[in-house]
């Protein structure tokens, strides 16, 4: 009988010892996939900052080509619009990591457009009067300030979001 205790004891403390080593390892591994989630959400945070940023210039140059052209006969060039901008990274990033801020980027995409299509006209338009470029400075002026208003409250926005991230793990 005492033969069988200590069978029984052994495989019991094999037992007890693989199912502690089991919870342990499974707990350290639940929270290296919430560490490597958040770092991940951190990364992409910074990445959407970034281009946010990185878009409100990009129309403030192509505002100040419209401006230059129409108010100080300061020709616009083509190679402005050479630039990539980024909206469609923007757009994937948001979707993937930050939803809550898609309608603030399609406003932003919707504002960009127009100050896009400002540069288009007055890089094309041959027939220039001063209600057109009138017009045209305004369209563009109000767009692009609305973009910096918006990709500024994204912006703050997007600090929320790092910071709830935080505060729960």
């Amino acid at each position: 009988m005492n033969e069988w205790l200590g069978l029984i004891g052994a495989l019991a403390g094999t037992a007890i010892g693989g199912f502690v080593t089991y919870k342990v390892a499974n707990q350290r591994h639940s929270f290296e996939r919430a560490a490597e989630k958040e770092r991940r959400l951190i990364t992409a945070c910074e990445s959407i900052h970034e281009l946010l940023s990185a878009i409100t210039s990009q129309a403030s140059t192509l505002n100040m080509g419209v401006l230059g052209d129409l108010g100080y006969n300061s020709p616009l060039k083509g190679d402005i619009l050479k630039e990539t901008v980024q909206l469609d990274r923007l757009r994937m990033f948001v979707d993937f990591y930050a939803p809550s801020l898609s309608t603030d980027v399609k406003a932003i995409s919707k504002q960009f457009d127009i100050v896009r299509r400002a540069v288009v006209e007055v890089l094309f338009e041959k027939k220039r009067n001063d209600e057109w470029k009138s017009k045209t400075v305004d369209s563009a002026v109000f767009a692009s300030l609305e973009i910096i208003k918006l990709a500024q409250a994204a912006q703050e926005k997007l600090g929320q979001i790092v910071q709830a991230s935080l505060a729960k793990g």
